[in-house]
């Protein structure tokens, strides 16, 4: 099938504001979640990183995600979380107390969900106060919400609804629609949604122009964001177990990528406007030894080295000869630990000269190694390891 986005007098109106969207600087990246992570990437695919954030013993976002100017916020079974881009790392629970929320939405005072359960848009401040789950009411569970500078849109079982931002004038459906998914967004001037039968559809902001199938030939369709004059989204193959983000150009002729790379599961798209990523946060988890072999004969060992994720093994001191041996790396999804081995010897270092001498002296040499460990995606953390080099002295 033929994939593409239909061709209109409303590409003038899009391709004025991907123009003026375009002359600022680029927006810095998109953000997805996952399975207790959320990954990240510039807007253009480029530089993925699949643990951007890397939640320690919490849930990862499982429906929607949403940044701002200086927080990333995540829906998971039971309540919202956020994280400060600019540190501390600590996650914390916004809001709590919630069964299988649906999509969130921030704008520059408020935080508003879907309460699939309740048939309500629920909202309250960023931070989780002045919480009022019937902020909008009435509704049949709804599954998304957008929210831009006049209203609050939500998409359910009878369309995509909209209210004012103070939750008075509530049209439901504003649009009506075929139940098709749940994907939603808005941006100055059109409305985005999961249309079904493999299509995104689109209309202008008093809800004219209503296209089905603005964009055509995707899969099953999870979730939309839009930046830089570009759409964002989620996209699961019909029958097939993993999804991907795509994104097509706005205003322009029409291009359709594939920017990144399938992931089993994506809880979410969001696009940030910060003009440089935050740092990456949180320090590489520990790692541990087993046995440590030795050569005698030349004065070497080998520490088998517990590692819990992909990532970098140095050692930074003393200046020694060393060797990083690996086994086969599991894909980038895997979560176990696994094992690498850690050659060492004296090298041709002054330390080297040194160690080489109590060698042969003493037929040991004691070793304080200073490890530093960079989990992918995070912070490196540093350990100590020390070991005794062991040569047999050679008889007089």
């Amino acid at each position: 099938m033929r994939r593409g986005i239909r061709k209109g007098a409303a590409w003038l109106a899009a391709g004025a504001a991907a123009i003026a969207l375009l002359a600022a600087p680029a927006p810095a990246a998109i953000y997805w979640g996952d399975s207790g992570t959320i990954g990240a990437a510039n807007l253009d695919g480029s530089d993925p990183n699949s643990r951007y954030l890397l939640f320690r013993h919490l849930s990862g976002p499982t429906c929607d995600i949403a940044v701002s100017d200086s927080h990333l916020y995540w829906c998971e079974w039971f309540g919202l979380w956020r994280v400060n881009l600019d540190g501390p790392a600590a996650p914390t629970q916004v809001v709590s107390g919630l069964s299988n929320p649906g999509g969130i939405a921030i704008d520059g005072n408020h935080l508003y969900w879907a309460n699939r359960d309740g048939d309500s848009v629920a909202r309250s401040g960023l931070d989780g106060s002045g919480r009022n789950d019937s902020f909008i009411t009435g509704l049949d569970s709804p599954c998304e919400v957008a929210v831009d500078g006049e209203f609050v849109y939500w998409i359910d079982w009878r369309g995509i609804g909209r209210a004012r931002l103070d939750g008075s004038g509530v049209e439901e459906p504003f649009i009506p629609t075929a139940p098709g998914g749940c994907g939603l967004a808005v941006d100055a001037g059109y409305l985005y949604w999961s249309a079904g039968e493999g299509a995104i559809g689109r209309a202008t902001l008093d809800g004219a122009e209503v296209d089905h199938r603005f964009i055509t030939g995707v899969g099953i369709v999870g979730s939309i964001a839009t930046s830089g004059g570009h759409i964002y989204w989620t996209d699961k193959p019909e029958g097939m177990a993993y999804s991907s983000i795509d994104r097509a150009t706005l205003g322009v002729a029409p291009v359709r990528d594939w920017i990144v790379p399938p992931i089993f599961t994506i809880g979410g798209v969001a696009a940030d406007l910060r003009y440089e990523p935050p740092p990456r946060p949180l320090p590489s988890l520990p790692i541990s030894f087993g046995l440590t072999r030795y050569d005698k004969r030349a004065g070497t060992a080998v520490v088998d080295v517990t590692v819990p994720r992909r990532g970098d093994l140095r050692v930074l001191a003393p200046k020694v000869g060393w060797k990083v041996i690996k086994g086969p790396e599991p894909p980038p999804s895997h979560i176990g630990s696994f094992r690498w081995r850690l050659k060492i010897w004296p090298g041709l270092s002054p330390k080297g000269n040194r160690i080489r001498t109590q060698l042969r002296n003493k037929g040991r040499a004691k070793v304080a190694l200073r490890l530093s460990y960079t989990e992918e995606g995070q912070l490196p953390s540093t350990t100590v390891k020390r070991v005794t080099l062991r040569k047999v002295k050679k008889k007089l």
